[in-house]
Order: structure tokens, then C-alpha cells, then sequence
């Protein structure tokens, strides 16, 4: 009888320690969410506000095709010239993702099938200095935006389940059918293209790819409006990172104390990708921690001001940590006109943290 009610109170200590444990991880968790989630909510707010918007720019009208590449390669150039100002080295990391975006050089309507609901595109794409060669890609995908609703165009005869997607693979211009699938009735749909994606970037002598998509109409409609189509590369590539400045940033055991920390955003996830063309989203750091004596100062003044804390006891302020330094940011970007825009900041990404 002892040993049973002995091995009923130590079941019930340890229901009662594993019961307040998990209460504890779930209220961090929440903590977490509802900290992320403010999180976001500032940065979308310090963003609009920076471009000079109240609200997000509406589904007006949308850039040419020749004006959206003409603007890709003028974003890519900035982007270049602005990387170029860093002291960064490049170092094999696995597992770090980049994403490259190919815009088709042409899109053109070909010539309708004996159904009428049926439209053929065909968009002609080129390898890029964006493509690192030899990294593994990890996933390939086209996106379609198909066209909306306009003044002249009543209802959305575009958004049928049904899309075809051929890809042509030089030499020879062998047809292969990719995709042959129902897809939610939604204006921007994203499919895989990772494995005949694969095979283009292994042949060193196909530059050109091919890929022809058909849409399906609700009902017969008179307009050929044509869609925009991106694809999206996603490698293993090399992290730019600083040589001996971030070894003890990102260590294990500093994580209290004052350090850079992340939060990756994706403008598709909160519902900006109807307006941010580039980039699909970045991994925004920010500094947080505690400041101990003499922990990162950012100068004398510090040490001074560190050195005051601790002899008042804490009545005097603490150093906090703050931004060291920073990395650039372009965005690409629809404006409340609709017009297409590049928009640079300076100061957003954050790359080094210390206390002061």
C-alpha cells in the first residue's frame, strides 16, 4: 500500500511539473507569435510610410511586359552597385537559399486551337548572371498572373481550374507536357517546374528555354489579354557575411546577450505580392539582448555609461543594443499611381549589432 501510494504521488509531481512546463512553452510560444506578428506589422507600417502610402496601392493598372524587364535589369544593376559598397566576402554556407527571378524576354499569343475557350502563350526565357553555375537548385517555379478584371472586360474568363504548361528543350525543340492540372480558382497561380528546370541548367548549350502555357476561358470572350510570367530559381548558393566580426554574433552561448537575431518575411505571406514585384521577400535582423559590463561597447562613451550602472546599482541607465551597421535593399514596386518604381533603403537590413 506505501509503495502505491507512492508511485501515486510521484505520478501525480510529475503530471503537475509536465503540465506547468507546457503551459510555460505554450504561453512562450504565443509570445513569440504575437511578438512576430507586431513584428511585421511595424515593418509593413515604417514601409508604407517610407514610400509615401497610406494603405497598400490598389489592383490598378500593370506595366508592360518590355517595361517589367527593362525594370528587372535596372534593378539588378542597382542591387549590384549597392552590394559593391559592402565589405563582404563570399563562403560556401549549406542550406542558405537565394532566389533568382527570369522574366521572358517576349510572350506572344499563338494561334487559337478549334476550342474556343483555349489561349496558347509562348514566352521565351534566357540563363542570367543570376544563375550561380554548379549550385544545386532546389526548386523552380513559374508564376502566372493571369489577366484581371478590367473597365473594359466584364467578368474574369480567365480563372478556369485548368492550365497546360509545354516546355521546348533545344536542340530540336522537343515538346514535353509539364503540367495538365486543376488549379484554384485564383488570379496568381505558382506551378513546379524543378525537374525540367534541372535539365536546362545542366545543358551548357541551351540557353533559351521555351515554355508555352494554356489558359482556359469560363465562357468565350473576345479579350487576349496576356499574362505575366516569372520564373523563380531557388539555389544553394554562398552567404555574404563578415569575416571575424560575426563569429561571436551568431554564437550559441552569447544568445542573451546583446546579438543580431532574424525573422524571415515573405511579401507573398503578407499579402503584398500583388504590388512588390522584387524581391519575394528578404530575412529582416534586428539587435536584442541584454547589455553586461563592457559587452560590445560601441565606444568610450559607453564604457563610461556601463561603468555608471554598475557603480549606482542600477539607477543609472543600462547601454542598449542597438544597430551597428547596416546592409542595402531595393525595392521593386507598383506606387498609388500603378506606376512601376525602384525604391532603395539604406538602412533597413541590419548587419551587426553592439551595445551603446
Amino acid at each position: 500500500m506505501q509503495n502505491s501510494a507512492a508511485q501515486c504521488f510521484l505520478l501525480s509531481v510529475g503530471a503537475v511539473i509536465f503540465s506547468s512546463c507546457l503551459r510555460e512553452s505554450t504561453a512562450q510560444l504565443e509570445h513569440g507569435e504575437m511578438y512576430k506578428g507586431l513584428q511585421l506589422e511595424a515593418l509593413k507600417s515604417i514601409i508604407l510610410e517610407y514610400l509615401g502610402m497610406d494603405a497598400p496601392p490598389g489592383p490598378g493598372g500593370r506595366a508592360r511586359h518590355q517595361d517589367l524587364v527593362r525594370m528587372y535589369r535596372q534593378y539588378r544593376r542597382i542591387r549590384f552597385l549597392l552590394k559593391g559598397n559592402s565589405s563582404e566576402e563570399e563562403e560556401l554556407q549549406p542550406g542558405r537559399r537565394a532566389s533568382t527571378v527570369l522574366f521572358p524576354t517576349t510572350v506572344q499569343p499563338l494561334n487559337s486551337t478549334m476550342d474556343s475557350r483555349q489561349q496558347w502563350f509562348r514566352a521565351a526565357f534566357y540563363k542570367n548572371s543570376g544563375i550561380k553555375p554548379g549550385v544545386n537548385l532546389k526548386h523552380a517555379r513559374l508564376q502566372i498572373k493571369r489577366p484581371h478584371k478590367d473597365k473594359n472586360t466584364p467578368g474574369m474568363p480567365w480563372l478556369s481550374k485548368d492550365i497546360v504548361v509545354r516546355m521546348h528543350k533545344p536542340p530540336g525543340f522537343h515538346t514535353e507536357t509539364v503540367f495538365h492540372t486543376g488549379v484554384l480558382s485564383s488570379r496568381d497561380v505558382m506551378l513546379d517546374l524543378t525537374v525540367a528546370v534541372k535539365k536546362w541548367l545542366k545543358d551548357s548549350s541551351a540557353e533559351l528555354l521555351v515554355v508555352e502555357i494554356c489558359l482556359f476561358k469560363k465562357q468565350e470572350a473576345s479579350t487576349q489579354s496576356t499574362p505575366q510570367l516569372a520564373l523563380q530559381l531557388d539555389q544553394a548558393v554562398r552567404r555574404r557575411h563578415r569575416r571575424a566580426l560575426f563569429t561571436r554574433e551568431e554564437s550559441v552561448e552569447d544568445e542573451a546577450h546583446c546579438r543580431r537575431k532574424s525573422l524571415n518575411v515573405s511579401f507573398k505571406d503578407i499579402g503584398w505580392s500583388d504590388w512588390v514585384i522584387a524581391p519575394l521577400g528578404y530575412t529582416m535582423h534586428y539587435c536584442d539582448g541584454s547589455c553586461p559590463h563592457n559587452y560590445k561597447p560601441a565606444s568610450m562613451h559607453t564604457q563610461v555609461k556601463s561603468r555608471l550602472h554598475l557603480l549606482s546599482k542600477g539607477t543609472t541607465p543600462a547601454p542598449c543594443c542597438v544597430p551597428a551597421a547596416y546592409e542595402p535593399m531595393v525595392l521593386m514596386h507598383y506606387d498609388s499611381r500603378g506606376k512601376l518604381k525602384l525604391t532603395p533603403f539604406n538602412d533597413l537590413i541590419v548587419s551587426k549589432c553592439h551595445c551603446a
